[in-house]
């Protein structure tokens, strides 16, 4: 009997230990003009998941993070915005959201994080053409988004340069520059040139890789073709081991690199398919997913622990591999390299029939690797060999 109440009493502090160690942000919000029913999703990172039901015009719920993070929040129901909301966490803080509409991304966000206060900042500097792309969206006048999100932009390129470099701004930089890779002829390009040179210039410590990334959406380096030489990169795996890129080709096999993000369906639904050709060709082909997600929703998320191929991440979501792959920046984008490192396929989205015509076209005669004539990847416009 006293050996069984040591060992119980030795199991509940186990599990008092754990919970002591479980840091996390608490974030509550209220407006009397939400539906009952409204779903609250958010995450620690760049994708989320339902976390809560509005009931009574109030929501509240709690994430796990272990440091300063910047979360997204999204609120499904009827008047609601179709946008995510950026929102800074960080341990053992609570954020509280307030406002008197749906219009969500312009409430007041009362928060003690610092970063928090550099997004209120830019929210109430550009709280017009937020509103104007809020209606927009429900108006669905699509004919004019692209002129308001240029806008929208531009006040931000200009409030910039009088906040902190932090976190908070950062991320701002980065969602501006992202697109430029898919933009012709952005207007505001010396402008947004002059305001990377002054962030790199007063960032703090600690921002290098941010910093980095931002820099090759500005100054994108020449992606490689078809028919042109792969090159080579270091990655790593979830549990942190370092990799180099080439040293997947062995064994004269071909390598498929796919660029993928937790909240893209597409890179999901294409999952099934991946993995039945992979079991089958295992001889023939080598699989890299590429992913393009921060390393804590890459590294804690169910489905990429799934994954039954290489599963890497270059550390800075994926940007520097895919700058010189990836002609947009959308995924799922997929690169297949020949075993003497030339790249033949290059695509843009899932199709069903992708890889199993691909598993296929292994078995045609010896290709041309200079160009992806020869092979025939969509099983739907299939060519015999």
């Amino acid at each position: 009997m006293i050996k069984k109440t040591i060992f119980t009493m030795m199991l509940a502090l186990v599990a008092m230990t754990g919970l002591a160690q479980t840091k996390t942000v608490t974030v509550t919000g209220y407006s009397p003009a939400l539906k009952d029913g409204t779903l609250v999703l958010a995450g620690a990172g760049m994708s989320g998941t339902v976390v809560d039901t509005v009931q009574s015009g109030r929501f509240a719920f709690t994430l796990p993070v272990e440091e300063l993070t910047v979360g997204t929040l999204f609120l499904e129901g009827e008047g609601c915005p179709d946008l995510t909301f950026f929102l800074m966490m960080k341990p053992d803080v609570t954020v509280k959201l307030t406002g008197t509409d749906c219009l969500y991304p312009l409430w007041n966000v009362d928060s003690p994080i610092p970063e928090q206060q550099t997004l209120n900042r830019i929210t109430e500097h550009c709280r017009d053409v937020i509103k104007e792309r809020i209606e927009n969206e429900q108006n669905k006048d699509w004919d004019k988004l692209d002129s308001i999100n240029m806008v929208f932009m531009k006040q931000e390129i200009d409030i910039l340069p009088s906040l902190p470099v932090d976190a908070a701004s950062l991320i701002v930089l980065w969602r501006i520059s992202r697109p430029l890779k898919n933009m012709k002829d952005f207007p505001y390009m010396e402008e947004l040139k002059s305001l990377e040179k002054s962030f790199a210039a007063r960032a703090p410590k600690g921002f290098e890789d941010q910093l980095a990334e931002i820099h090759t959406y500005i100054y994108p380096p020449q992606v490689l073709q078809v028919g042109e030489e792969a090159a080579d990169a270091e990655l790593f795996d979830i549990q942190g081991n370092k990799h180099r890129l080439f040293d997947a080709f062995a064994n004269g096999r071909y390598v498929l690199l796919d660029f993928w993000s937790i909240g893209c369906g597409p890179c999901r639904l294409s999952e099934p398919e991946m993995r039945e050709v992979y079991g089958r060709m295992k001889d023939k082909l080598e699989i890299i997913g590429i992913n393009q997600d921060n390393l804590s929703t890459w590294k804690n998320n169910d489905f990429s622990k799934s994954i039954v191929w290489k599963n890497w991440n270059d550390g800075k979501m994926g940007s520097s591999v895919a700058s010189r792959y990836c002609d947009v920046g959308a995924v799922p984008y997929y690169v297949l390299i020949s075993p003497d490192k030339r790249i033949v396929w290059k695509a843009v989205g899932y199709q069903p029939g992708y890889f199993l015509g691909m598993a296929e076209s292994f078995n045609c005669p010896k290709q041309n690797n200079s160009s992806n004539l020869g092979l025939v990847v969509s099983r739907r416009h299939q060519t015999r060999c």
